[in-house]
């Protein structure tokens, strides 16, 4: 028992050490005249009719000189095309390409044919159901792109409603925002988010492997990353305009699917990235652990004194990524009944995926 607080006090130093980091970063200041450098923004669809419907317009009205909008149906069922089709009505710079794989399982077969297709050395990514969060989104991550950096990490936070599974979610895409920025302010970027990040288009070429490990569901945004060799030219751009709002999932089981297929990706990172990845999460374990271990111990006091200062510590430093990271307050100010029950959560994804394979990337 005596070796359980200092395994506390440790855990507690761990966990501070990532989000205090964060809110210490100095964003990318905006470069003039980089909206005359053209950018080709593909979308890879698989029925994806409702959500094109709703939100292609907000690509494809941002405000900047010239970019086009390649979406890639990936052999859908759906109306995709027709719906692609009405909006070339009005937008000559929305281009259609049509998938010939129909058995891949994987997204990579389409986001290699929609780099392929696009006109443009610059490429930003996105999925069909994201929006932007301002008629900026173009100009100010294509900022981030200089002569210094050839890839840009953005972010997406989830559309917020008052759910618990909801708040869940936001938590999560918290923190893992937090784990994949301070690993890329350290020269040392394991991921991406898939739905809003850029590259040269010779960058991605040249470090996306695409004959390697085919049959993943997921993971094609966070391949590429680990196949860059010089992580120091990944920049990051957390302006609150450059960032894309993603619809989240709004049943339980829907959303176990999504991260099942999400952390199916862990064992194909670099030895370096997963034992941060399992340094970080072992801390969330240890803490909790080691807190209730206390609480039914004679240091109970102690440990309750504790956890009150870092409750109130921790909060102080997540309160200011309501603005940063566009995280509701509702959110921030019961983190630690998230973070506990999201830890218990992923402990379970992890353990049902050891059984069961995805069978698509949608």
């Amino acid at each position: 028992m005596k070796f359980i607080l200092p395994l506390f006090i440790i855990s507690i130093v761990l966990q501070f050490k990532y989000f205090k980091r964060i809110s210490n970063y100095k964003k990318t200041p905006s470069k003039p005249h980089q909206d005359k450098l053209p950018v080709s923004i593909i979308i890879c669809a698989k029925n994806e009719e409702v959500n094109l419907s709703s939100n292609l317009e907000f690509i494809l009205n941002q405000h900047y000189t010239t970019f086009e909008v390649v979406v890639v149906n990936d052999c859908s069922t759906d109306s995709t095309s027709e719906v692609i089709k009405t909006f070339q009505n009005n937008y000559s710079n929305l281009r259609l390409v049509q998938a010939q794989e129909k058995n891949s399982k994987s997204k990579r077969i389409a986001l290699k044919l929609g780099v392929l297709k696009a006109k443009y050395d610059r490429i930003l990514l996105t999925d069909a159901d994201c929006k932007p969060t301002s008629k900026f989104w173009i100009q100010e991550i294509n900022a981030c792109l200089t002569k210094k950096f050839n890839c840009v990490l953005g972010y997406s936070p989830y559309e917020y409603n008052s759910t618990f599974l909801n708040k869940i979610i936001q938590w999560e895409t918290l923190q893992t925002g937090i784990l994949y920025i301070y690993r890329a302010i350290e020269g040392k970027a394991y991921m991406s988010v898939g739905r809003n990040v850029m590259y040269k288009k010779s960058i991605f070429l040249e470090s996306e492997n695409f004959e390697d490990k085919i049959d993943l569901t997921s993971g094609d945004d966070d391949l590429l990353i680990q196949n860059i060799k010089d992580k120091s030219k990944i920049n990051l751009c957390l302006n609150p305009e450059s960032f894309v709002l993603s619809q989240s999932k709004t049943t339980w089981k829907s959303w176990w699917k999504q991260k099942q297929r999400h952390y199916s990706i862990f064992p194909s990172y670099d030895k370096s990235s997963q034992i941060f990845l399992g340094g970080y999460y072992f801390s969330q374990f240890l803490f909790w652990s080691t807190f209730f271990i206390l609480c039914l111990s004679k240091e109970w006091i102690l440990a309750l004194l504790i956890f009150g200062i870092v409750i109130i510590a921790k909060s102080l430093i997540t309160v200011p990524f309501e603005k940063v990271f566009k995280v509701p307050k509702s959110v921030l100010w019961i983190w630690s009944t998230l973070e506990a029950s999201l830890l218990i959560l992923q402990m379970g994804i992890g353990i049902n995926g050891i059984f069961q394979k995805q069978k698509s990337w949608q």
